[in-house]
């Protein structure tokens, strides 16, 4: 992959345009129609990495950003709604994994569909190819964001320096 330097002007056009858009994004929330009485939307990333497939707590914790405790006790409320269920992993009968019920399942559809009208909404005055070039655009960013991210959690440690000898 080829290093391009990124002139700052532009980044900062970057780094201004995606507070705003998070801060937007934030208020937005309170306006988001309610799918479940008893589900918010900090859950949907929980739901949405389940129809992968089933996981333990620990794994949806890394995968969806948080903290163990905090997909926890997510998860038990999903689970006391009857939208997950727990289940022995098949890999350790010791252990369990959480996985999307029926119901789940519905509610994930709902979801969607839902997200999927907003956004159409939103962007109706866009092109198809506008839309299509801007999806590839944050695809493009979000993977980049994870594969930073990784590398900040895991650095690559630096080769020792090496002694030269003094001819």
């Amino acid at each position: 992959m080829s290093q391009h330097q990124l002139d700052r002007e532009t980044a900062e056009r970057v780094s201004v345009g995606l507070i705003r858009l998070m801060k937007l994004l934030q208020a937005m929330r309170q306006h988001a129609p309610r799918i479940h009485p008893a589900v918010d939307a900090t859950a949907y990333p929980i739901l949405f990495n389940l129809a992968a497939e089933p996981r333990r707590v620990s794994v949806l914790a890394e995968v969806v950003h948080s903290d163990v405790s905090t997909v926890s006790r997510q998860v038990s409320t999903l689970e006391s709604h009857g939208l997950v269920d727990k289940v022995s992993d098949p890999a350790d009968g010791r252990a369990q994994v959480v996985q999307l019920s029926e119901e789940g399942t519905r509610l994930l559809a709902r979801i969607q569909q839902s997200r999927t009208e907003w956004f159409r909404e939103l962007m109706g005055d866009w092109t198809p190819e506008e839309a299509s070039d801007f999806a590839g655009h944050l695809e493009r960013f979000g993977a980049d964001l994870e594969r930073h991210r990784k590398n900040l959690a895991n650095p690559t440690p630096s080769p020792a320096p090496t002694r030269s000898s003094e001819n």
